[in-house]
Parts: C-alpha cells; sequence; structure tokens
C-alpha cells in the first residue's frame, strides 16, 4: 500500500509558495504544492525545529507539517521524528539528530523517484519502498560516505568526528564515498549533485588504512552486515553485527514501527 497525503494533483510540475517571511516562530508551516515532491511528519516525540531554504526563521515542528526539499531539520533531547516520503518509504531520526532535505521528487505515473537526504549529525533510520517496475534513486548521505539503495532497511550513524556507521537489517545498501561533485551540507543550489547508485561487478577492497581519493571506493553492503567509514575517509570491509548485541532501544523502537507501516 504506498501512502498519500494532502491533495491529489499531478506530480510533474510543481508550484511551492512558501509564506516564511509573514509566517510567525510556532505557526506551522504553509506550503501548497504538487504530491509527489514532499514529505509529511507522521510522527514526533519532543522536539523539533524547521529552518527554511533562503531564511534564517526556524519554526518548531508538528505532526501533519509538510517539509519540502531545502528543508533542514535539528531533533532536540529525547527527540524522535518520522517522515512519509512521496514514494511511500519512511525515514526516522533520533534525538540531536541535523539533516536536510536535498531533493523529495517522486513521479506516481512512472514510479521514479529521486529523494536525497543530508545527514550532517546522529542516527537515521531507513525504511524504503521497493518500487514495482520503478526506478530511480533513494539515498541518505554523509559528508564521507552516500548509501543509495532501491528496497531495504537500514541505519546511518553519523558521528561527531564525521566517522559514518551504516547497518543493514533487509535487502542490500550501495556504500560509496562522495563524488566530487556532490555539493556541501547546506548547498541545495544542485540538488542533483549526489551521483545515482549504479550496477557493480560486486565489492572491492581498499588496501590498509590510508587516505583515498573521492570516488575510489564502493561496497554492496548486504542483510546483517555493516560498513565503518573513519573521519579520515578510509573505510572498512563489510562484516557482520550480532543483531542481539545490535539491539538496544532505539532499534527496537524503529523494528516496532516497520512493522506498522504498509
Amino acid at each position: 500500500m504506498k501512502r498519500t497525503t494532502g491533495v491529489i494533483l499531478p506530480a510533474l510540475v510543481a508550484l511551492v509558495l512558501l509564506a516564511v517571511g509573514s509566517t510567525g516562530f510556532g505557526q506551522e508551516p504553509e506550503v501548497v504544492e504538487m504530491e509527489g515532491q514532499k514529505a509529511e511528519v507522521t510522527l514526533i516525540e519532543g522536539s523539533a525545529e524547521l529552518s527554511r531554504k533562503e531564511t534564517d526563521l526556524k519554526q518548531p515542528l508538528s505532526r501533519g507539517n509538510i517539509l519540502v526539499h531545502g528543508d533542514r531539520v535539528a531533533t532536540g533531547e529525547q527527540a524522535r521524528l518520522e517522515l512519509a516520503m512521496p514514494d511511500g518509504s519512511f525515514l526516522r531520526f533520533a534525538q540531536k539528530t541535523t539533516f536536510e532535505l536535498i531533493s523529495v521528487d517522486y513521479d506516481e505515473q512512472t514510479k521514479q523517484r529521486d529523494i536525497m537526504v543530508h545527514a550532517a549529525l546522529g542516527k537515521t533510520w531507513a525504511k524504503v519502498s521497493n518500487l514495482v517496475g520503478g526506478g530511480g534513486r533513494f539515498q541518505v548521505s554523509a559528508q564521507n560516505a552516500v548509501a543509495g539503495i532501491r528496497g531495504t532497511t537500514y541505519r546511518m550513524n553519523v558521528n561527531s568526528d564525521a566517522s559514518v556507521v551504516v547497518k543493514v537489517y533487509e535487502g542490500a545498501v550501495h556504500v560509496s564515498s562522495p563524488p566530487e561533485t556532490a555539493e556541501k551540507p547546506g548547498d541545495v543550489s544542485k540538488p542533483g549533485g549526489v551521483e545515482s547508485p549504479h550496477p557493480v561487478s560486486g565489492p572491492h577492497p581498499v588496501t590498509g588504512p590510508r587516505p583515498v581519493t573521492m570516488q575510489e571506493w564502493t561496497y554492496i553492503v548486504r542483510a546483517m552486515q555493516q560498513i565503518v567509514v573513519y573521519p579520515d575517509g578510509t573505510v572498512s570491509k563489510p562484516f557482520r553485527f550480532d543483531p542481539e548485541v545490535d539491539m538496544d532501544d532505539w532499534v527496537r523502537w524503529n523494528q516496532n514501527r516497520d512493522k506498522m507501516q504498509p
């Protein structure tokens, strides 16, 4: 079952009216735009703060709020946030997590998506829908890694030292170093700057812990495997993790939410 919200209109042409300049702190962001290019806040625990593109105004988020590309969000202490994406996928964010929506495009007719989120800090959980007959890209990126998939469940931790951990629970995730043309965090002038996943012959190792060039490494991380990207850009080979050791309140909560989703 695919989740839809708002007024159903053709998804190819979008008119976005952002009334940020006249919206006071504490009021819901006012957005009018076409279906397929927005995300909805479907659950929020604690507090989260929204910053709109090209404005310093910050607003608290509430359930039912609509987010569009260029929006930046920071979750507070003991907070959890869930977003329903237009392709039927869900993204969840733990406390003290900062992220930016780079692209939230989805074409209902062709089943093509272009969804990209940049996680600057914190924990992100992705339950990505498997589009039968569709394609495109769904990526969660950090400073030192890009994780692109089609239909799977995984999480990404971005630590304060810029290291990244990606753990896969279902399916497989294409993890690579960021391309040289990728936009820097906060730069949304080039929403297509991150390369889409492409077929590869299989994982190939990086020799020893040493600095690597921006496009030197690529791995396929499969179910019950994890990969670690270190602050200097070096990367481990994918290796298995113990699901019992991995289980904590964050993982348990997300897995329960996954069972509730269509």
